[in-house]
């Protein structure tokens, strides 16, 4: 790590920064890194992250290989994570994950890919980040943070020990900190549609344990054409939702905007989530899911169909849902 600690405040403005300065156990942090090409022939997340416990503390990567809906997890030791106190800049030994770049030099991938300009969140004192003014309460179990909606990817890549030549392919990331992952949650996000090329959509359902109590907790977004909108319960916004056999559907209703995403389960392969910091916890997620949009906007209904969506439901998946 970087010797010299950035202040709360900067932290807050910038959750894509390393948080964890201080933590020494019972703490988790992650980045998640969504790749996917423009004739969906390859789909993969690399998460980098770091686990402060007293048993095993050590910081690795986890990577899942949508189409072949397999996932392998990297160790590393605890003095191999470095990271930027001023910038997102993130290294575990020779893999480098920053606004401008994305190296990874493992078994089974190699890359060297450079960004085009992320899509964030506007910062304002009132929302510096996805979670609004919750970014401010220290004590909350889980943290999220949104770092580009979407974003092109081009360079070499190499999967399988098969070499692709890479131009324009979706990024998205985000990233979670704290001490565990919720007991429950519904999560989808896409931007691979066929007929749109700036429509990425976001959106999560959350069991939220805070002190000695807990609520649910609920997150959309949708950017297109250059703009973001957040709907959740700080922007007075309201969520419907439902699943019937294989689809999960979310509407989030907020002024004259509506946001319907329906959600088709796929297989998926397995990734390790935290529990007091220690990674142990099994969770599905798939990068073979399609997603239904419908976005009503001040001019017109925008209605698509989306592939290589990622999607997770873990927990007592019944109390996220409405009546």
């Amino acid at each position: 790590m970087t010797s010299a600690k950035p202040s709360r405040s900067a932290r807050i403005k910038n959750p894509l920064l390393f948080q964890g300065w201080g933590t020494k156990k019972n703490y988790f942090e992650g980045w998640y890194y969504k790749f996917v090409d423009r004739e969906h022939n390859i789909a993969f997340d690399a998460i980098p992250g770091i686990s402060l416990n007293d048993d095993d503390p050590h910081c690795f990567i986890q990577l899942i290989d949508g189409i072949k809906c397999m996932s392998s997890y990297h160790r590393f030791d605890i003095n191999d994570f470095k990271c930027n106190n001023k910038i997102h800049h993130v290294q575990i030994k020779g893999n480098r994950f920053s606004k401008e770049e994305l190296i990874l030099d493992l078994p089974e991938i190699q890359c060297e890919l450079n960004t085009e300009v992320w899509n964030g969140l506007p910062n304002k004192w009132y929302r510096p980040e996805i979670m609004g003014l919750y970014s401010y309460i220290p004590t909350m179990q889980c943290n999220h943070g949104l770092g580009s909606m979407d974003h092109s990817w081009s360079g070499s890549l190499c999967l399988n020990q098969q070499d692709y030549a890479i131009n324009k392919a979706k990024g998205y990331v985000e990233k979670d900190w704290g001490s565990s992952f919720p007991k429950s949650w519904i999560w989808r996000q896409c931007n691979s549609f066929d007929n749109q090329t700036d429509l990425s959509v976001f959106g999560t359902i959350t069991h939220i344990q805070w002190m000695k109590q807990h609520f649910i907790g609920f997150l959309g977004a949708i950017y297109i054409d250059g703009e973001i909108e957040v709907f959740s319960t700080y922007t007075g916004a309201k969520r419907i939702s439902h699943i019937r056999d294989n689809k999960v559907t979310v509407e989030y209703k907020h002024r004259k905007s509506p946001l319907i995403i329906e959600a088709t389960q796929a297989e998926g392969a397995e990734l390790i989530s935290p529990i007091s910091g220690t990674i142990r916890r099994k969770v599905n997620e798939s990068l073979l899911a399609q997603v239904e949009i419908t976005y009503k906007s001040k001019n017109n209904t925008i209605r698509a169909i989306g592939q290589n969506a990622g999607m997770e439901l873990r927990g007592e998946i019944d109390e996220l849902l409405t009546k």
